[in-house]
């Protein structure tokens, strides 16, 4: 592995030719991996960092990554994992193979994959090899578009949450793991996106999207995921629980849900506008709706409500201030990408 990393490294001295112009000479070997030939056109971009990239863009080469999995080689435990680290390294083909034929729990573990995840179809099958190709491009699903999917499904939750502790029908919760499912599946693509925006400059390119600002946004989107994580916790808990009684929304811990559907509206709407006073009032109102929570939770250890209701009020009131918590993170996160958009390189 070493040696293959050393091989991409080459030195090479500039030349000037004409009196005015510098050149320098491609490596061989990267010229004839790329099927050019002499005259063939590359793009030369000036980096921020100061750096110049060359792409091959008459390049003939076509390449698609595969990932071969051998279910005689692992525990059924973690076959779904093994298909999803296929899923996330950007592979285009995953190859399944087994000398003894799929069982019935394979199917099911297959099944599983596909809807865990977007563009993911069966494209051969026999009895001991399935192939399953992903149809989707990275750059036919914008990245802030999937990302604004999540909040909306997570805010959603939310409405509905509030609407059965306020005395609403609990069966509009039937649907909460369908939902969760969603949200996961999201989470998978876009992660799969940003790993493939930090290898390759094209889909960096085609997606608009830096890759030092790429790694950032898979920051916010595994925090939106652990928002995801909790609301359906607390979905759970409303269906599983007798909600011992009506709630109002002017009263803790219902009270801070307010400010945290406006402080995170304002934070997804800032992953495009940047104004950074918004970013600022949403953190600070989180943090105040944190502390309340921290207090509330405190009090119900002072006697004042019967056993079961302190405890589904605690439950209840932990989700909601990690959902705070999750949001100051996400604040966090923009203020880094606004400090990086506007810093400057200057010379020393």
């Amino acid at each position: 592995m070493a040696e293959e990393v050393l091989d991409r490294f080459d030195t090479r001295r500039l030349q000037l030719t004409g009196g005015s112009t510098y050149i320098v000479s491609l490596p061989k070997r990267w010229v004839t991996q790329h099927g050019l030939v002499a005259k063939d056109e590359v793009r030369i971009e000036w980096r921020p960092s100061g750096t110049l990239r060359i792409i091959p863009e008459g390049s003939s080469v076509r390449k698609r990554r595969e990932v071969e999995i051998h279910l005689d080689e692992l525990p059924e435990v973690v076959i779904l994992d093994h298909l999803i680290a296929a899923y996330l390294a950007g592979a285009q083909l995953i190859r399944i193979r087994t000398t003894t034929g799929f069982t019935r729990d394979h199917r099911r573990i297959f099944r599983t994959f596909v809807r865990s995840t977007r563009g993911v179809e069966i494209a051969t099958e026999t009895e001991r090899v399935i192939e399953m190709v992903t149809l989707l491009s990275p750059s036919e699903l914008p990245i802030h578009s999937s990302i604004n999917r999540m909040y909306l499904l997570i805010s959603s939750q939310v409405r509905d949450i509030v609407e059965v502790l306020t005395g609403g029908d609990s069966a509009i919760l039937d649907d909460t793991s369908e939902r969760e499912r969603e949200v996961d599946a999201l989470r998978l693509l876009l992660e799969r996106q940003i790993g493939q925006i930090l290898e390759s400059s094209r889909i960096e390119d085609s997606l608009g999207t830096s890759r030092w600002e790429a790694a950032e946004i898979g920051n916010i989107v595994r925090t939106l995921e652990r928002m995801g994580d909790h609301t359906y916790i607390m979905c759970k808990l409303l269906t599983e629980q007798n909600v011992p009684r009506k709630l109002s929304i002017g009263e803790r811990p219902l009270s801070v849900i307010p400010i945290w559907q406006n402080s995170i509206k304002s934070l997804v709407a800032n992953l495009r506008r940047h104004d950074v006073k918004q970013i600022h009032d949403a953190k600070a109102a989180l943090t105040s709706a944190r502390r309340r929570l921290r207090e509330f939770e405190a009090s119900l250890w002072d006697g004042g409500h019967e056993t079961t209701e302190a405890l589904f009020l605690d439950k209840l009131s932990e989700s909601l201030r990690r959902l705070c918590a999750y949001s100051v993170d996400m604040a966090e996160i923009l203020l880094n990408i606004d400090t990086h958009r506007n810093a400057s390189e200057v010379t020393l």
